[in-house]
Formats: structure tokens, sequence, C-alpha cells
């Protein structure tokens, strides 16, 4: 094949990674368009519904046709403020969140930062917000599902507040817990539900515990634990949230989850039966779930797009946990926090399993990963960029035998190829004689043609892990290193370009190109004793490199960079030292 040839090849199958990049990054589970619900198993409920295939918006409507008001119903509002988040609650649904604020304080400034505010447009400096104002006051709250009509029923009538009434509606949780006790009575006084909610100061759990009177209360279906309304999003570029967010079921250990990303797209109502532990909706940071103490007999999921601000796809995801027509308690915690391993452990369920780790055998090396990340940073009191700068080092010198290994290994094979295509030349109308050859002639000089992959195959679970980690991870969000780099979940985007370049993006950002550079360096050191031919090959694929990781978060960008670097100046080293035997 001439070297014309070659070099057309190349670029068709350069053209032909670009076009195929959607497949690529899907494979890496990175920014990739989730699987469409007609792909999904549907497990029915015990009543089968007609749905629309599309509709503005879920029709609901209050419980007022079956249950009548409360006799002194007016709604009212509680404020609870702790150290790490700020909550209130209205009474309606016997304290459903209509607001929701995370205040953890992290030195000298929230912890939590950047979200959307009440009219829907980002601002950078305020606390994360992660309640969306609904009408339906359901977050939480029990309601019955009219499969005939295609709607929730929700008990979202006002409540009476028992306790904390001759005090201020703002109340100061510095540690400890704090108790609320709400009851839904009919026009007789006869009491038709008792609740109460819980609160910790330092956690992002609290206690729903409801006693329901079923001699006065009539529904006609099974009744539901719901979550109706999704959550807040929180972050400025709509794709983000969009991609990572879904609502989430577990059930014996499995999970199962429902996602969109048309903003014309209703996920009518999906009813998975089973004993479930949990249901949670999701963000790409946060999440909002429902644990039953007590497993429920089925779940459902839900969602649709909402207007807010100036986003055109806003979606709002719908969860429950079902229970008997019969019971009488339901007991339940909600966590309502970020996407922390730290605080997720602390419900004793199995809401970590909600985070992508990558693949089975890839997980324990993510979590590990995670782990050591976060002990260097609160043991060490250390920046996250300087975090992701001593991890680099540290992985490697436990790499570095490996690239040893595999760098001399292709050295040998280098030097041994005028002999290789003189066996070649030989032999090439006898192919059992030249591979017996070619094989004699590894032996003679103790090569191994795979020894130049196999150290570099047995790095890929850990490199894998990596990325899975700092692609989502919620300890880099805003994370600040130094100069430009002010968040490392972000590209560290300099300026914008006026046009957008496909796969590059409309953000010129830094460290995509020194990565880029430190690649080509070591390039074009292991090209030294390349055929000419295979030089535009390596050439045009760093190009694409630097095109790909410019939509990256600069945490992981920092990460590679400061890691091809060291690669640079080991192989440099080895290099020169095989010179010198």
């Amino acid at each position: 094949m001439n070297d014309t040839l070659r070099y057309v090849l190349a670029g068709a199958l350069i053209f032909l990674i670009i076009i195929l990049q959607p497949v690529y990054l899907e494979w890496l589970g990175y920014d990739t368009n989730p699987p469409s619900i007609e792909n999904k198993e549907i497990v029915e409920s015990d009543n089968n519904w007609a749905v629309p295939e599309k509709r503005s918006k879920p029709s609901f409507e209050p419980k007022l046709n079956k249950l009548p008001a409360n006799a002194h119903g007016k709604e009212s509002l509680i404020t609870i403020v702790t150290p790490i988040y700020t909550a209130t609650l209205t009474n309606r649904s016997g304290g459903s969140f209509v607001n929701y604020f995370l205040t953890g304080e992290n030195s000298d400034k929230l912890k939590y930062l950047g979200g959307y505010d009440d009219g829907g447009f980002f601002q950078p400096d305020i606390p994360v917000s992660l309640i969306i104002n609904s009408e339906e006051d359901c977050m939480p709250c029990l309601a019955d599902y009219d499969d005939s009509g295609d709607r929730y029923n929700f008990l979202n009538q006002p409540f009476t507040l028992l306790n904390f009434t001759n005090q201020r509606d703002t109340i100061y949780l510095d540690d400890g817990s704090l108790e609320l006790k709400y009851a839904l009575h009919d026009p007789d006084g006869r009491t038709i539900i008792n609740k109460k909610v819980s609160f910790s100061a330092d956690k992002y759990i609290n206690e729903h515990f409801y006693e329901i009177n079923y001699d006065i209360l009539e529904a006609s279906n099974n009744l539901e634990l719901l979550w109706y309304g999704g959550l807040r999003p929180t972050e400025e570029k709509e794709d983000e949230d969009v991609t990572y967010g879904s609502g989430i079921i577990s059930q014996a250990g499995e999970i199962e989850d429902l996602q969109t990303t048309d903003p014309d797209e209703i996920l009518n109502r999906e009813v998975y039966k089973g004993q479930t532990d949990w249901v949670a909706i999701r963000t790409k940071y946060f999440m909002a779930a429902i644990i039953a103490e007590s497993a429920g007999k089925y779940a459902s999921l839900s969602g649709h797009n909402a207007e807010f601000g100036q986003r055109k796809h806003t979606p709002l995801y719908h969860a429950s946990i079902g229970y008997p027509l019969d019971i009488s308690l339901i007991s339940s915690s909600i966590y309502l926090g970020p996407l922390d391993v730290d605080f997720l452990s602390q419900t004793d369920a199995s809401l970590d399993a909600s985070m992508n780790w990558g693949f089975a055998p890839i997980r324990p090396i993510s979590k590990g990963v995670l782990w050591v990340l976060k002990f260097m940073h609160n043991k060490l009191s250390l920046n996250y960029g300087l975090v992701l700068l001593l991890f680099a080092f540290l992985v490697r010198l436990i790499t570095g035998p490996l690239t040893k290994k595999s760098y001399e290994s292709s050295q040998n094979m280098q030097k041994i190829q005028p002999e290789i295509k003189k066996v070649q030349a030989k032999y090439k109308g006898d192919p059992q004689r030249l591979n017996k050859e070619t094989m004699a002639l590894y032996k003679k000089h103790k090569v191994n043609p795979l020894g130049g992959c196999l150290p570099i195959m047995l790095q890929m679970p850990l490199l894998w892990a990596l990325f899975m980690v700092f692609r989502t991870t919620i300890e880099f969000r805003g994370a600040p290193f130094m100069l430009w780099i002010s968040d490392l979940s972000k590209p560290d985007v300099v300026f914008t370009l006026p046009f957008s370049i496909p796969i590059y993006g409309d953000g010129v950002a830094i460290l995509p190109l020194v990565m880029g550079a430190t690649l080509m360096l070591t390039m074009r050191m292991s090209s030294a004793t390349m055929d000419k031919s295979q030089k535009p090959v390596m050439y045009f694929m760093n190009g694409f490199f630097i095109l790909l990781f410019n939509t990256f978060p600069s945490g992981l960008n920092l990460y590679y960079t400061t890691y091809n670097m060291l690669s640079f100046f080991q192989q440099r080293s080895i290099k020169n030292k095989l010179a010198n035997k």
C-alpha cells in the first residue's frame, strides 16, 4: 500500500471517528442521550388505563370531591433554619416543601453556590435551591391515582399545625432535632390523618410519619406516597441537568429509571410491581428520595416538561411508592440534598446506586478513587486542584512500572523492524514460514509483540474509573483552583466564540490545549522510529482529542494534563537510559 492511499485511509477513519462520536460518548457514559421510554419494559398495574400520546401537562385535582376541606383550612408557612439548609413548608399536604436552600458553609463561603431564582434565571452567587414552584403542593403528599381519568387525586388540603402555633413562623435549629405535628380534620372535627415531620440539624434527612383513619377516608384506589413536581435545575448549562436527570426506583436492589431529553415528550405514568425500597428524582448533583421503612407494593414514575425562565427544557419527574388501601401507618424518610456519598450513607439505603460508577467491575475502583480524593482533601486540607495534581503523581507512581515496560517493549520492537521487513520480503509467498520465522526472530531478541499493549490494557480499568468519577462528582462543583480555573466541574473557558464548532463547542478552554501540547511531545518522542506513513494519523488523533476534551470538566483536564507531563518526562528518561546502553 503506497503512502497516498494510507493517508486517504487514515483521513477516512478519522472522519468516521468524528461521525461516530455520539456512539463513543454513549459507550463512555458521558453526555449521552438517555434511552427512550419506548424501549423500556413497562410493568403495568392491576388496572390498565388509556393514555394519550401527548398533552401539555398531566392533569390533577385536589381530592375535594371525596374528602371535605379542613374546617379551619387556611394555608400557613413555617421555615426551619439549620446550619446546612433552610426549608420552608406549607401546611398543605401536612408539610409539603415550598422552598429548600442548601446553606452548608465551607470555610468562608457557602458550599453549594449557583442556581436558579424563582424567575428561572441562573444566578452564580445564590445558594442552590432544590424546590421548583408547584401548585400541587405535593413534595411530598398522599394521593391516589384515578385510572379512568388518568390523573392523581391529591390529599393536599391545608392541615392544622398542632405545635409551634404560638411561635414565629421561623424556627432556628442549631443542633439536635425538631418535630412538627399536623392533623387533617373533617368539618365535624374528626381526625382523618395525623402526620409528624421531623428534621435534623446536621442531616439532609427528614422523617414523614402518617397515621390514617380509614373509617372516615374512603378511597377508590391504592394509596401512594408521592413526590410530584421534580426538582429545580441547578446547572447553568441546560443540557447538564437534562442529561443526568431522571426518576429512579429501587426494588430488591435492582434499579430502574425514567428519562427524557425531548422537551415535547410526556412520560406517561409507569407502574413497577414489586417490593419497593425507595424512589428518587435526581438532577446532575442533587436528589430528592422517598425511602420506605416498610417496602411498598409497587412504585410509579412519570414526567413532563415545565416552563421555567428562558430554558427550553426543564424535565420534572414524579415518583411514588404505592401501598395497599387498608394501610393505616406509613413511615418514610425524605432525603433532600447533594449527591455526596457521605450524606447518602446516613440514610442506610442504597441511594449511591443512583450514581453512575461505571460497569460492575469498574464500580469498586471508582468508589476507591473518590475515597482517596476526599481523604486527601479533608485530611490534608488541600484545594481540590492541588489534590488532583497530587493524585496524578500518585497514579503515575502506581502505573509507572507498567508504562516503563510498555515503552521499553515498544522501543525493542522498533529496533528489530528492519529484520522483520527482511523476513516479510523473503517469505511473502509462504504465510506459514513467515509466521514461524517472525516468531523465531521475537524469541531470538527476547521481544514480546504484545508487551507494549498489555501494560496499557491493565491500566484501562483505572483510567475508566477516573473518567467516571471526575465527570460527575459533586466535590468539584464550584471548587476553584487558581488563575482562570474557577470551577473544576466546568470547562476552563477563557472566552466564547460567536459560533459553535462541532465537537469543540463555542468556548475556548486552555487546559485542553496544554494537554494537546503534552500529547504532541509524547507522540513525537514515541514516533521517532515509527514509519513515516503512520505519523499523520497520530497527529490527527491528537487534534481530535483537543476538540473532544474542550467540553470536559477542567478537573478532568487538569488531571490528564499533569499525568501526560509526567509520562513525557518518564519516557524521556527511559529513552536516554536505553540510548546509553
